[in-house]
């Protein structure tokens, strides 16, 4: 049967939370081995994502219909494609949620801190208890995007392939966007006075290891600073053995103390500087994401109107436990 796509599709797919391409899934399978829905929709209109111009797109409404979820997809495969010496949000997030407003009710757990030794506990006597209650203040997602300034006159000849470049770059800074505010959080907290610890101490592998193991609760899984800091930690005799690392054979940074270590690729604000964080991501953060939401603007690029078209997420990140992750600060000489 041929498909016939529409733009109400599209509203379609943000009630049932998921993407065009997932609807089409669900309600228009594809009739080729090794297309997809939407990949099928595009040979059946005769759109060739290796040779065809952005033009294709536009010869009827039907083909137009299907730009929105090609710049969507390019950019959802950029989000995903930081460095692999890059801290990602997969790095820094125990579970998202995704939820049909612009605000979230927290959810917040102290555990009871009273000693108890290893003995039989006297009848009667209290167990210690967890607390969970919702936090004082809900978060209110945020809108992180990227304003595309550019006119169909400009795009119209420009090559499919090489606009797929584009938006996955888009996309990569887009990610990097969230990753900052994820560490924004991290820092600062959500709003529920939980920002994270924060220890100074002059950098060398004997602090470095007692603030490791200050974080007793709970299991580091990345370390990340970014590049000065990291640079100054990664020259440290300790770390810049190269027989104790496999620097030189895969590229990836030494590992101290057995987990990874990553850049936090963001160099825009002093976010970060002077600085090492340590996570958990376990227990660290929790993202939560509007239902559905397409990342472009999807009725201005059907109808040609790209300029200041905006891609974007609407997201917030809320804590967990704050003690998941510590900030170690290289103190002044």
């Amino acid at each position: 049967m041929a498909i016939k796509p529409a733009k109400e599709m599209y509203q379609e797919a943000q009630r049932k939370g998921v993407t065009f391409s997932e609807l089409l899934d669900r309600e228009r399978p594809s009739e080729r081995e090794g297309l997809d829905a939407f990949e099928f929709a595009l040979f059946e209109r005769d759109i060739n994502l290796k040779k065809d111009a952005v033009e294709k797109f536009y010869r009827t409404s039907e083909d137009s219909v299907l730009f929105p979820e090609f710049i969507n997809r390019n950019v959802r495969i950029g989000v995903a494609g930081l460095g692999k010496r890059d801290v990602v949000l997969d790095d820094l997030i125990a579970t998202e949620t995704p939820i049909d407003s612009g605000v979230y009710e927290t959810v917040q757990a102290e555990f009871d801190t009273k000693k108890i030794d290893f003995k039989k506990i006297a009848e009667g006597a209290p167990f210690p208890t967890v607390t969970m209650s919702t936090g004082k203040q809900s978060i209110k997602l945020a809108k992180i995007g990227v304003a595309v300034d550019a006119t169909y006159e400009v795009l119209r000849r420009m090559k499919l392939p090489l606009l797929s470049i584009h938006m996955q770059l888009i996309g990569k800074r887009l990610a990097k966007k969230m990753v900052a505010y994820a560490v924004y959080v991290l820092v600062n907290g959500d709003g529920n006075s939980n920002p994270a610890s924060e220890t100074e101490l002059a950098l060398s592998y004997a602090n470095l290891l007692g603030w490791m193991l200050d974080m007793d609760q709970w299991e580091p899984t990345v370390w990340f600073a970014k590049k000065a800091m990291l640079k100054e930690t990664m020259v440290l005799d300790e770390f810049k053995d190269t027989r104790l690392f496999d620097t030189a054979k895969t590229g990836a940074l030494a590992t101290p103390f057995g987990f990874d270590m990553k850049k936090f690729n963001w160099d825009e604000t002093t976010l970060g500087d002077d600085r090492i964080f340590q996570v958990d991501k376990s227990a660290a953060l929790e993202l939560v994401k509007e239902t559905g939401a397409e990342m472009i603007e999807t009725d201005k690029v059907i109808d040609k109107q790209f300029e200041k078209t905006v891609v974007s997420q609407v997201i917030g990140f809320a804590k967990i436990f704050t003690e998941a992750a510590m900030i170690f600060k290289k103190a002044a000489e």
